[in-house]
């Protein structure tokens, strides 16, 4: 005990402290990332059970849309001028190539789940999982577009026969005076 100084309890207190700390610390984490990968994987089920090949390939033409438009753009830029239909279609097919090669089945599920991850809970994925592999899941997941299609002709269907609908049209009419006159051939 002779090469104990007077702080030297309260130093080995607090270094006992901090490792006990540190060890329930990577303890935790080690709970903590266990979540988070029973998290991902249930979040990745769930991106393999929504995303079919249509939704795929809805994703893929959006990603090549989007690049279209802005590398087409900037193309148009620096060369001053609209591009020719057979430019368009060149860079078409060279940006497809490049989704495809890019987004694969794989990938797009990784990305996917990785975004369910963060908008929902373990707790809040397994329920979805299970009601989205259950009948009723599988019954709306299929009749979910059918449905969009259906509320938005009933939307259009409402808003032609509002009302209001004169009053746009005259408000337009006003902003663009092009549009009051009838084009001729």
């Amino acid at each position: 005990m002779a090469l104990m100084t007077p702080g030297m309890p309260s130093t080995l207190a607090g270094i006992c402290i901090v490792t006990l700390l540190a060890a329930l610390m990577l303890g935790a984490g080690d709970v903590a990332s266990a979540q988070d990968a029973n998290r991902q994987a249930l979040a990745l089920d769930l991106a393999r059970v929504l995303i079919d090949d249509q939704t795929r390939q809805g994703l893929s033409d959006q990603v090549g849309i989007g690049l279209l438009q802005l590398i087409g753009t900037r193309l148009q830029e620096r060369l001053n001028r609209r591009l020719q239909d057979s430019e368009v279609r060149t860079l078409a097919e060279i940006i497809r190539a490049f989704v495809g090669r890019t987004l694969t089945e794989e990938r797009i599920e990784e990305i996917s789940a990785r975004v369910y991850a963060s908008q929902f809970d373990e707790a809040e994925l397994k329920a979805l999982v299970e009601f989205q592999r259950s009948a009723v899941g599988r019954k709306a997941a299929r009749l979910t577009p059918a449905i969009a299609q259906e509320t938005a002709r009933a939307i259009e269907a409402e808003i032609a026969q509002s009302p209001a609908l004169p009053r746009l049209v005259e408000a337009i009419g006003q902003e663009f005076p092009v549009l009051r006159t009838p084009q001729t051939p």
